[in-house]
């Protein structure tokens, strides 16, 4: 999952990227982000101190880091087993418009996008809208209504992203719950897994070839996204759906198959 935001975060909001990259790499999610300064740093240095790995997508070539005071970082995540990955030539310096094109790759290679921090007309938001022309999750954190940090976020939100209040929500959107129970953060009870008899409701709104994605079904019955991705894994483990292009169909039972 990718963790984005402001360059020039609050100390709040690079307590939180950092928190959540922490707990996310414990539970076992792999970190992406793009080793800016903030939110991008923050979240790869939780990502290691959770003793997890951490990918790096770069606006420039692999071999050219940036900014330079990130080299010690770069260098941590490849020691951990993490990786700095360009769509960039060797060589290739930073140059503005290198990096909204980066921001499209982060989302390309997340299942989920999450959004810390930011102002009107950041670069993460383009991370986010990226994340949604891909059919990918998009969530965001909370912050002050007082501060234009919050803007990009509360904006997001508004519109439907998930609510990230701790590393839970996410882990519940990436529907790691069967893996993740050891962990102390991650319960079926904190994750909101409650698997309920009455599945026809979900499979009512599903067709065998449009793929809808939890967020999207969530919207439409109106329930927690948690719940949902709870009823569609028993639904998958029952065989009745199937993941399919980032979000869900109702399987084809045997002699129905489509040629």
């Amino acid at each position: 999952m990718a963790i984005v935001g402001s360059r020039r975060p609050s100390p709040y909001g690079e307590a939180v990227a950092e928190q959540l990259g922490l707990e996310l790499a414990r539970a076992g999610v792999v970190v992406v982000s793009g080793l800016a300064l903030g939110i991008d740093a923050a979240a790869h240095r939780g990502a290691l101190n959770g003793g997890g790995v951490t990918v790096a997508v770069m606006g420039t070539g692999v071999d050219v880091i940036y900014p330079v005071a990130h080299t010690v970082l770069a260098e941590s995540i490849l020691a951990a087993g993490g990786a700095l990955v360009s769509q960039f030539p060797d060589g290739t310096a930073p140059r503005r418009h290198n990096f909204p094109a980066r921001n499209f790759t982060m989302a390309a290679i997340s299942d989920v996008v999450v959004v810390v921090e930011a102002a009107e007309g950041s670069g993460a938001l383009i991370t986010a809208e990226a994340a949604l022309d891909l059919h990918k999750e998009v969530m965001a954190v909370p912050g002050s209504v007082f501060s234009p940090l919050s803007v990009g976020t509360h904006s997001l939100l508004r519109d439907g992203a998930g609510l990230v209040q701790n590393a839970r929500d996410v882990l519940a959107l990436l529907n790691r719950g069967g893996e993740v129970l050891d962990d102390p953060l991650a319960t079926p009870q904190t994750l909101g897994f409650r698997l309920r008899p009455e599945r026809d409701g979900i499979l009512s709104h599903l067709s065998d070839v449009l793929a809808l994605n939890a967020a999207e079904l969530a919207r439409k019955l109106q329930l927690p996204v948690a719940e949902v991705l709870g009823r569609l894994t028993a639904l998958e483990l029952d065989g009745a759906v199937r993941r399919h292009q980032g979000g869900y169909v109702r399987a084809l039972r045997r002699g129905k198959e489509r040629a």
